[in-house]
C-alpha cells in the first residue's frame, strides 16, 4: 500500500496533468491548498450515503481500481482549474473541488 505522502504526490500529479492539459501549470498556492483539502483526506474512510464513515480509506484502495477512478477526478479538478483567463491558483483549485465532488457519489467524494 502506498504512503500517505505517496499517494498526495499521485493527486499532485493528476491535477497538473490535468492543468496541463488545458496548457497551464499549477501556482503554489495552488499545491498548498490541494494539500490542505486532501492530505488528512487520504487516510479518513469513505461515509456512506447517510454521512456515516465506512471503510475503506482512499490509501487502502490508491492502488485498486477505485484508486484510477479517484486519479481521473483529480486530473478533472485540474482541467477546470485550468480554463478561462489567470493562473491556476488556490481559489480555482478549491472550486474546481468542490464542483467535482458535488458531481460524484463516490464514498470518498461526499
Amino acid at each position: 500500500m502506498p504512503t500517505q505522502e505517496e499517494v498526495f504526490a499521485d493527486i499532485i500529479s493528476a491535477v497538473e496533468a490535468g492543468a496541463k492539459s488545458e496548457g497551464k501549470e499549477l501556482e503554489q498556492e495552488a499545491r498548498d491548498a490541494i494539500r490542505k483539502r486532501y492530505f488528512d483526506w487520504i487516510v479518513e474512510p469513505g461515509k456512506n450515503t447517510e454521512g456515516k464513515p465506512v471503510e475503506p480509506t482512499p490509501q487502502d484502495v490508491w492502488d485498486k481500481p477505485e484508486g484510477a477512478m479517484l486519479r481521473e477526478k483529480f486530473e478533472e479538478i485540474g482541467r477546470r482549474a485550468a480554463q478561462g483567463d489567470g493562473k491556476v491558483d488556490d481559489v480555482k483549485t478549491d472550486s474546481a473541488a468542490l464542483g467535482v465532488q458535488g458531481e460524484n457519489d463516490c464514498p470518498w467524494c461526499r
